[in-house]
């Protein structure tokens, strides 16, 4: 993996800052300067729709490459390569845009994280079908889940369990979130500002109480849909063992 370039980012005012590293596979076919700029552009834009629900801002302080494996051609695996193959360092998280490995449409069809302020993000950049505003629906939807947010019965909601399917092209479309979602990363985002969390275990016991609720509201909108599920899980897990202490 050779670096691209890396340098001090300057912080928001107001703002806890996230320090992002933005990364292309090998097989992006466009030279650095333009596909930095087109990353840079798309993560500016879904930091400003995330600013307006939580006190983070999502800052670009390096460009870099890595090498993925073309055999590799579902989700899963291609983000525990990523994860295995790319170091954040100096950034805080990894966002990596891979245009060589197959997803079939549906369900996380676009990228996908491990869970809540996990450090790498994967995101599929090339697909004859998708175009540049999908493309910056699914970022957005995957910062959520680096948030918090979980899956959403809510049709217009940047959670939604299917992106990708023409919504973010219409007129007049905003990305948003819904309000369950919306509280989630919400907390989540205060306690990352004024609390220096850092990890999903970090969250006081308040919060992911009030999580934990919102969870069962997401979950009972989608019964069939596993991510309310896992966040249950996580959460009451979290909870049982801070209660044996």
């Amino acid at each position: 993996m050779t670096l691209a370039s890396c340098w001090p980012a300057s912080a928001v005012m107001g703002a806890e800052v996230i320090y992002v590293k933005l990364l292309v596979d090998e097989e992006e076919r466009t030279i650095p300067q333009a596909w930095q700029a087109r990353l840079q552009s798309r993560l500016d834009a879904a930091s400003q729709i995330i600013n307006e629900y939580a006190n983070v801002h999502f800052v670009a302080e390096c460009f870099d490459t890595w090498q993925s494996d073309n055999r590799l051609t579902d989700l899963g695996r291609t983000l525990a390569e990523f994860e295995h193959e790319v170091d954040p360092h100096p950034a805080q998280i990894a966002i990596g845009f891979s245009s060589q490995y197959r997803f079939t449409r549906g369900i996380n069809g676009l990228g996908g994280t491990r869970g809540p302020l996990r450090r790498h993000i994967l995101l599929r950049e090339s697909s004859p079908n998708t175009r540049e505003p999908e493309r910056l629906e699914a970022l957005v939807h995957e910062l959520g889940h680096f948030l918090g947010a979980a899956h959403s019965g809510n049709g217009l909601s940047v959670m939604r369990p299917v992106i990708g399917d023409g919504l973010a092209r219409r007129p007049g479309y905003h990305i948003s979130f819904d309000p369950h979602n919306a509280k989630i990363i919400q907390w989540v985002g205060t306690e990352v500002s004024t609390l220096g969390v850092r990890r999903y275990d970090q969250l006081s016991h308040r919060t992911m109480q009030r999580m934990l609720a919102e969870y069962e509201q997401l979950d009972r909108e989608l019964p069939k849909d596993p991510a309310a599920k896992y966040f249950i899980k996580m959460i009451r897990t979290r909870l049982q063992a801070t209660s044996r202490k």
